[in-house]
């Protein structure tokens, strides 16, 4: 049987070929490539009329994503079925230019991340599994995975591990783009706690990339996106984990200055690795509010860290509690729907008080030219990155993003905008972008600036792989080419953030 479908592969170039140029392109070569995936895949692939493919077209986070039209979708269940995938769709993109996307959790908003019009969707969403080792050092997680159903079986067990903070995301490319934790001050991020990961190359082969085999790819991977292959299996450290402190105080928009002095303070040189904070800031529907998201990971009912934060006033609720993980991070999930269109971007700057000020005041004067937007909901969110978590990549073998403990404590910044219309699309985005160039220009002017573009926040139009400085990104660039010599993951696959200019080679 595998011999037959390898035959089927190696034929579908005659086929192509014979149907481009003895057919009419315009009316046969799209709904060939499908034909021909379907030759050598079978029920693992679905077109326009069927049920999965409608299913999957429209479960995207951002409604941008869910209005693109793939051809056809692969939905693969082994490792086999996405090397089988990828060697097929390496020679239809050499025949006939056929492109792909590769789809995990669904959750980056910009059009075209993990969706593709007139190509071919992997939804890695079939992958799954969840198996611990025998002395619970490491977890292996199928790239279909999403956070919350890896902690629901971690938390039966007393164990966690250092992923995602909304049950509802997807292993995949929060991992990929480096990934932030509750446990990122203790562990670092995501990505600095993978020991292997399972890997389909572009000619199909399945190889493992660790520190003792294919280093420089395990490396890369630590940040470099989706630009060297498709991650099947991702195996990850374990540690033991009970329950937490945490949850959400709603304030009044009144309390914006003690809360950046709280954040300021909060996110210091020797802060305390078991914090982590999520300050937003946000304007929705009429209506300003301030939200603080807390986990502190011991079961500590108001630590001293956060007392200053908890006792601002005056608040409007609670829904701070003693629980697990997995319950946490359903109340993350839960405060936010798919569906609507969606923009994040992102910057990242030195720790000052003065200058989360003024970059709050900048939001703040954005507004106005999206306060006409019907639905707008239009936020502001500040997030700690001291050293406790920039120094933990280099002890555990290190990590692509380009962030140096020495650079002291930073703030990532993220706007995030959903509204309803795609009339609107260009005010909000237009916007947003020119916030985000005023913040870095203000950062530039008093030396407050940091290139780092936290990838899994970053807007279509910006270029996290620069951001992690040009070193780094020669060493992708190296990995790529070595990897994927003939460049099929930069020029098959537009979603995402590429390494070189146009998909195309230097």
């Amino acid at each position: 049987m595998q011999q037959h479908v390898f035959l089927l592969v190696s034929l579908l170039p005659i086929l192509s070929i014979y149907l481009i140029y003895y057919s009419n392109p315009t009316a046969y070569n799209k709904s060939f490539q499908c034909i021909a995936l379907s030759l050598v895949l079978g029920s693992k692939l679905s077109f326009p009329s069927d049920t999965a493919y409608i299913l999957s077209s429209q479960s995207y986070f951002a409604q941008q994503e869910n209005e693109l039209s793939p051809i056809c979708i692969i939905t693969p269940t082994t490792s086999k079925d996405v090397s089988l995938a990828i060697r097929s769709l390496s020679v239809l993109h050499a025949v006939s230019g056929c492109r792909f996307a590769i789809r995990g959790g669904g959750h980056t908003p910009f059009a075209g991340s993990a969706n593709i019009n007139n190509g071919v969707i992997i939804n890695m969403q079939s992958m799954k599994g969840v198996k611990v080792n025998s002395d619970q050092s490491l977890v292996s997680v199928g790239a279909g995975e999403t956070w919350g159903d890896i902690y629901m079986k971690l938390d039966d067990q007393g164990l966690s591990t250092t992923g995602g903070r909304v049950s509802r995301v997807g292993v995949g490319g929060l991992t990929l783009g480096g990934g932030l934790s509750f446990f990122s001050g203790r562990k670092g991020f995501v990505c600095d706690n993978v020991v292997n990961y399972e890997v389909v190359l572009a000619n199909g082969r399945i190889i493992n990339a660790n520190a003792n085999e294919n280093s420089d790819l395990w490396l890369a991977l630590r940040g470099g996106s989706n630009n060297f292959g498709v991650v099947t299996r991702f195996d990850m450290k374990t540690f033991k984990q009970g329950q937490l402190w945490g949850g959400t105080i709603y304030y009044n928009i009144s309390t914006v200055s003690e809360q950046l002095k709280a954040l300021f303070d909060v996110n210091s040189e020797d802060n305390d690795q078991d914090a982590a904070l999520i300050m937003n800031f946000g304007y929705d529907q009429g209506q300003f509010g301030a939200v603080n998201y807390f986990q502190y990971a011991k079961p500590i009912g108001n630590p001293s860290v956060f007392q200053p934060l908890v006792e601002i006033q005056p608040q409007f609720f609670d829904t701070i509690r003693i629980s697990n993980l997995t319950d946490f991070t359903n109340e993350q999930s839960s405060l936010s729907v798919n569906g609507l269109r969606e923009t994040f971007m992102t910057t990242t700057f030195k720790n000052n008080l003065s200058f989360l000020k003024t970059v709050y005041d900048m939001w703040n004067s954005s507004l106005s030219q999206v306060i006409a937007v019907p639905d707008i909901s239009y936020s502001v969110v500040f997030q700690p990155l001291p050293p406790s978590i920039t120094s933990k990549s280099t002890p555990l073998g290190g990590n692509s993003l380009g962030l140096n403990p020495s650079d002291g404590p930073l703030v990532i910044f993220l706007l995030v905008a959903s509204w309803t219309s795609s009339g609107d699309d260009s005010i909000v985005m237009n916007a947003g972008r020119k916030l985000v160039e005023k913040i870095d220009e203000a950062a530039e002017a008093k030396s407050l600036g940091n290139s780092f573009k936290y990838l899994n926040y970053a807007d279509g139009a910006q270029d996290p792989i620069s951001g992690y400085g040009p070193q780094i990104k020669a060493r992708l660039q190296a990995a790529s080419k070595k990897y994927d010599p003939q460049g099929l993951f930069q020029r098959a696959v537009p979603g995402g953030f590429k390494l070189f200019p146009s998909g195309k080679r230097v």
